[in-house]
């Protein structure tokens, strides 16, 4: 059986420390997609709003794959659509 993980929190007091906290986070998700594709051998369509600032960025592993949901429906088998609240009972014990 696996160990759940727990996710640690660091406070931060400044605006530019939340930022740079962001940026650091931002870039080691893309890392880690970019590592997963190449790994494994898959395509990685990642995409990320935040919610602030509106700002749209994306990593896509092959530039003729980026379904809709649409085009996901149709596949088989069907894609798991996991949420952000699986997510969090998950981790947070």
């Amino acid at each position: 059986m696996t160990k759940t993980r727990t996710i640690q929190h660091r406070r931060s007091d400044t605006a530019k420390a939340r930022s740079q906290q962001r940026s650091r986070r931002k870039i080691q998700l893309f890392l880690k997609a970019y590592e997963y594709c190449q790994e494994c051998d898959a395509d990685i369509s990642l995409t990320i709003r935040l919610r602030h600032s509106g700002e749209i960025v994306f990593f896509n592993s092959d530039g003729s794959w980026s379904p809709s949901k649409e085009q996901l429906a149709t596949y088989y088998p069907r894609p798991k659509q996991i949420t952000w609240q699986e997510l969090a009972a998950r981790y947070n014990p």
